[in-house]
């Protein structure tokens, strides 16, 4: 039975990863920036007991969290360090990680160089200008301005209730906001500076994040919402799924440096607001 979907098209990303190993029939899969595992590297080796999985995260606290949970025979979890032990690497998953690290460009040359030739990585991540991250900028302007709160306790006093996100499997226990907000453009020029091509590209949600998840929560409109997404043009999803393979690396790398970047990088470095993966 599947797992209901959410806002953010966790099950449709799951979906996309498990039709693209299912396709490849790979023997080792790097899961690169895994957390705790719960939401995609557990079930994909729990699905695939035939493949070998690593999740590799450089967060200890939830690579702990992971081991001590039991995971099946062929998989296993690693901190960073161990990245460097792997080569002619069948296939690389980095799901929500570029937009949490410095470098970006450095990090996805890292992954390439232990990618086979014939090798495919799978990347997610937000859209810069979309939904879910205009969303987050309202949530972190309320919060610095010291509103969230008040509205928050106003919420609850009218709604009752819990959050609709405070279930369910853990997939962090880091605290890593958002630190780099790509356009479409921007984040297609940065894998072809990289050296890697897109052989697929699918959206994930339309709408998610501050206001919307309780929106599409009690409406049931998570199907849906995941749906219409494909339909749509990529700068009006909330996030991008691709699938990458080599190619000849092309010149620098863009670095979103503008206002907008600025500004989200200063809240959520100040605490404002802890970006959800």
């Amino acid at each position: 039975m599947s797992p209901p979907e959410d806002s953010y098209g966790s099950l449709k990303r799951l979906r996309f990863c498990e039709r693209i190993i299912a396709q490849q029939n790979p023997r080792l899969v790097l899961d690169v920036g895994c957390g705790t595992g719960a939401h995609l590297t557990r079930p994909l080796a729990e699905r695939f007991p035939a493949a070998r999985f690593v999740g590799i995260d450089r967060d200890e606290r939830s690579i702990a969290f992971a081991r001590a949970a039991q995971p099946p025979a062929n998989l296993s979890f690693a901190t960073e360090e161990a990245l460097a032990d792997y080569r002619d690497v069948d296939l690389i998953i980095a799901s929500e990680v570029v937009e949490h690290v410095e470098a970006p460009a450095s990090f996805l040359a890292t992954l390439r160089a232990r990618l086979a030739e014939s090798g495919t990585m799978i990347v997610t991540l937000p859209n810069g200008r979309g939904p879910f991250e205009l969303a987050a900028l309202v949530q972190a302007l309320l919060q610095a301005a010291g509103l969230l709160g008040a509205l928050r306790r106003a919420k609850r006093a009218i709604a009752g209730g819990a959050p609709v996100d405070a279930t369910g499997p853990v997939n962090t226990l880091a605290e890593s906001p958002h630190i780099n907000f790509f356009t479409y453009s921007q984040v297609r020029a940065l894998f072809e500076a990289t050296g890697l091509r897109i052989a697929e590209y699918q959206p994930r949600t339309f709408l998610c994040g501050f206001g919307f998840d309780p929106l599409v929560h009690a409406a049931g409109l998570a199907r849906w919402n995941a749906r219409v997404a494909d339909s749509l043009p990529a700068w009006l999803a909330s996030a991008w799924m691709f699938r990458l393979e080599r190619a000849a690396a092309r010149g620098a790398a863009p670095e979103p440096r503008g206002a907008f970047t600025r500004l989200r990088r200063w809240l959520n470095q100040h605490g404002a607001l802890a970006a959800t993966s």
